[in-house]
């Protein structure tokens, strides 16, 4: 008997559009596959909405804060309804940026220098040592999809930067600019996926590049060297490993100009919309969606088993 799944996707965060495209991917493979599903926006009523309704796992097409974050992990956790992803300690270290970096470091995984920045205190005129270069990257500590993403190359551009990010996060990750190759390395349960490149057309891959169709080029396989190609498969798994993920995830990674990768952050529930990487390195392999899809339905479980 085919299992009955809660499809939970919306969410309260800034991605939230995104995660309403995921979700329309996921119930058309769903409706293919002949599962009974129902689509549960994770909106204030998600816990009443999900208890006594004997569903059998969840299938999460959530990004960003209230979703990937382990925040609706913890509640199914409660309510004992297995789900697709990672668990509540993982989705919540990889949504902080700050605490991904400082796995990464820990581990020797190389990772762009960083430093946290408080906006209570810098607003106030304190809090203004500032360790990094230019040019650096500011963004919020907890946020996706580039959101409140600055590239600064002066202390006029840090300080807008600074500002925006201000706007989704009071605590700002100020990063080290590795000037090179972007590259994105998927992870499906022990398997590295074909990394892809990405090259947007104009300026950096933020928001509109990501899921603006022709904004940006990509590239698969990744047009870099062999060595440089292992090194990112190798510090891709890593991470993955080192942050406790499970099922699949996306690592993304700069690649400076002597071939040398540097892991940026993790992604545990990668998108899924027609212009999302997961879904297109997948199929370089033979996995169609509707793959992917049952392979997550039929993996579903829970932290405390």
């Amino acid at each position: 008997m085919k299992k009955k799944v809660a499809l939970i996707q919306g969410g309260l965060g800034s991605e939230r559009e995104i995660s309403l495209k995921t979700g329309a991917a996921f119930e058309k493979a769903l409706k293919k596959l002949g599962y009974l599903y129902e689509v549960i926006d994770a909106g204030p009523e998600l816990p009443s909405k999900l208890v006594g309704k004997d569903y059998d796992c969840a299938l999460l097409a959530l990004h960003g804060k209230y979703g990937e974050d382990g925040t609706v992990q913890g509640i199914l956790e409660y309510l004992r309804i297995p789900y697709t992803g990672s668990g509540v300690l993982a989705s919540s270290l990889a949504m902080n940026k700050y605490a991904t970096k400082q796995i990464l470091a820990h581990w020797g995984i190389p990772t762009p220098e960083f430093q946290v920045l408080d906006f209570t205190r810098y607003s106030r005129g304190l809090d203004q040592d500032i360790k990094i270069k230019f040019p650096l990257v500011t963004k919020p500590i907890q946020e996706g999809s580039a959101v409140g993403v600055t590239i600064c190359k002066s202390l006029d551009d840090f300080h807008k930067g600074i500002k925006t990010a201000s706007e989704f996060d009071k605590l700002v990750l100020i990063e080290e600019f590795i000037d090179g190759t972007e590259v994105t390395v998927p992870i499906w349960f022990d398997q590295v996926l074909p990394m892809i490149e990405i090259v947007p057309k104009r300026e950096f891959y933020d928001y509109k590049r990501k899921y603006t169709a022709g904004e940006t080029e990509y590239f698969i396989p990744a047009r870099i060297h062999e060595a440089a190609k292992k090194k990112c498969e190798q510090f891709s798994m890593d991470t993955f490993k080192a942050v406790g993920c499970r099922h699949y995830a996306r690592v993304d990674l700069r690649i400076d100009k002597q071939g040398n990768p540097f892991v940026l952050e993790i992604n545990t529930l990668p998108g899924c919309t027609e212009t999302s990487l997961f879904p297109k390195s997948a199929a370089k392999v033979g996995f169609s969606f509707e793959h992917i899809i049952q392979t997550l339905v039929e993996s579903a479980t829970l932290d405390y088993r």
